[in-house]
């Protein structure tokens, strides 16, 4: 999930660090980034929290939430 390396990055914490307060291998978080590996839900809150974000914001494309378009009547 290349947002979580972009959140990742802009707080300017290393996979050393993400891997440290969410006591997963660094390998694992960087598969993750590299969409390697689809983590569990579990996994994505618990880097949500690493991060500092709402586990929302690792969905979002780039920066932003995705818009849906209203349903046309």
């Amino acid at each position: 999930m290349e947002t979580i390396k972009r959140l990742r990055k802009a707080r300017g914490m290393s996979l050393a660090d993400v891997a440290e307060r969410t006591g997963l291998h660094r390998e694992a978080v960087a598969r993750i980034e590299r969409q390697g590996t689809d983590p569990r839900a579990s996994t994505l809150v618990t880097i949500a929290k690493a991060l500092g974000v709402p586990v929302c914001t690792l969905f979002e494309e780039n920066g932003h939430e995705r818009r849906r378009k209203p349903h046309a009547r």
